[in-house]
């Protein structure tokens, strides 16, 4: 029974354990909001680009070969890395040593970024600098990553134990991302005040956002002791093609993946567009996107711990159910409303969009822990400690889709129209992300998940309710 009675982590150890989901937020939120500003800036601020503008291959540009590089790596890496963690057995455990040394190349890369070796000037070298930087920063990025979501099986011993840290790991990226987002901006600008250039304002802002993220990132790591927190592993090692092909055998999380695919490409659909909808749907000023993003910043705030108590009592499956069939009536309303968004319908609008909080705070919060629940389920049953490997093999098929979703978005944009005189193709966003949420809802609807809470109910009963 030893292996079952690991000792439960603390609440300041949960705490800094979640930190490490504000950090890595923080740099990755970093890249990809002003990494492309910061290399192609608009012609209004009269600087010179950094790197080539022009289209080759019919569709490819630098900035895009370069972005799509990163995210290849991060998707080939993602079940790589959990193979390794999985299978590696040292002293510090099989976790632990990821994260500590992943933290600091992961901040570094981050700076390099904004680096290039040719500062003020376009040149194809700062290209093929920004290629390199964005493949190692997502494989820093998977290194500690993968290994950091397959924590919460191990550290999450109940099912309880397991929606209170992926609360506190959503809650803690909510605030990684409000910080990039709000105060990064404001940062840039007061350094700018002091009379220094836009680019070294802003690579003097990012290491003051790197630097306390590494401290976030190291925390995190230092949080747990395997040993003592986490069950001792008494399986062998297995190669990362047989534990592939185990992961994807287990029905639950095939069944779950399916439909995490679906909100997936929903909520990117809502994230590319948002500017889009700012402009087009709701016909106001860039900045009240700002107006937008706090609305449903802040309806999911307020939704956590709502979420965090009825998914206990409920299921965490079910409330992602109904979180899918919130969305489509979010995005479904609103297309029906931009057809004639103003007045009373713009209102019944901006309400809609803020109401889509619910869904992003559920979905923030109780992925995370089903994947682990299904991981931690299968070691149940089958001796095999293997829990990165769900984490590894779900992470490709929803890479896949976000690069699916840049494409879809694309084309809706260039074929249908995205301004004011002709905003269908914004328009049809909404109504495909309507879609893709009922798509969502009906794959969640077929979870089995008395099935996975059956496999674990008895080792639940050793660390009490």
């Amino acid at each position: 029974m030893a292996n079952f009675l690991a000792e439960s982590l603390g609440k300041k150890a949960q705490v800094a354990y979640a930190g490490g989901s504000a950090a890595f937020t923080m740099l990755e939120r970093l890249i990809l909001l002003y990494v492309p500003f910061y290399y192609l800036p608009p012609r209004e601020y009269n600087l010179p680009n950094l790197i080539p503008e022009e289209t080759f291959l019919v569709l490819a540009t630098v900035l895009g070969t370069a972005l799509a590089l990163g995210r290849i790596v991060d998707a080939a890496a993602d079940p790589v890395v959990a193979s390794i963690s999985d299978n590696l057995r040292l002293r510090q455990g099989r976790r632990k040593p990821f994260l500590l040394i992943s933290a600091l190349p992961l901040a570094a890369f981050t700076m390099f970024s904004f680096n290039p070796p040719y500062a003020g000037q376009e040149h194809l070298v700062n290209g093929i600098w920004l290629a390199l930087m964005m493949s190692l920063f997502y494989l820093a990025f998977t290194a500690y990553v993968n290994p950091y979501l397959s924590l919460l099986s191990e550290l999450g011993h109940t099912d309880a134990t397991r929606i209170n840290l992926s609360t506190l790991v959503a809650l803690m990226g909510l605030a990684g991302m409000v910080l990039i987002t709000v105060i990064f901006p404001e940062l840039v600008g007061r350094i700018q005040d002091a009379g220094i250039s836009l680019r070294t304002s802003y690579r003097i802002a990012v290491a003051g956002a790197a630097a306390p993220a590494l401290v976030l990132l190291l925390f995190a790591g230092l949080s747990f002791h395997e040993s003592r927190h986490c069950r001792p592993v008494t399986s062998a090692p297995l190669g990362m093609r047989e534990s592939l092909l185990q992961a994807l055998k287990v029905r639950p999380f095939r069944r779950f993946v399916l439909g995490e695919i679906f909100m997936q490409f929903s909520m990117n659909l809502v994230t590319l567009g948002m500017l889009y909808y700012t402009v087009v749907i709701f016909r106001q000023e860039q900045r009240f996107m700002t107006v937008l993003a706090a609305l449903v910043f802040g309806s999911a705030l307020l939704a956590f711990p709502l979420i965090n108590a009825v998914a206990k009592k409920k299921g965490k499956v079910s409330i992602l159910t109904v979180s899918a069939l919130v969305l489509a009536f979010c995005s479904l309303g609103v297309f029906l409303l931009s057809f004639n968004m103003t007045g009373l319908s713009f209102y019944l609008g901006v309400g809609l969009f803020a109401l889509a909080g619910i869904p992003t705070a559920a979905f923030s919060i109780l992925v995370n822990p089903t994947i682990a629940e299904i991981a931690r389920s299968q070691a149940v049953q089958t001796g095999g400690r293997r829990e990165a490997i769900f984490f590894g093999a779900r992470a490709v098929p929803l890479k896949i889709t976000i690069a699916v979703a840049g494409g879809v978005f694309g084309f809706l944009l260039s074929a249908f129209g995205r301004d004011l005189g002709n905003p269908l193709g914004v328009q049809l966003t909404l109504f495909l992300v309507a879609l893709a949420s009922i798509g969502a809802f009906l794959a969640f609807r077929g979870y089995p998940e008395k099935e996975v809470q059956e496999a674990l109910q008895e080792e639940e009963k050793l660390f009490g309710k």
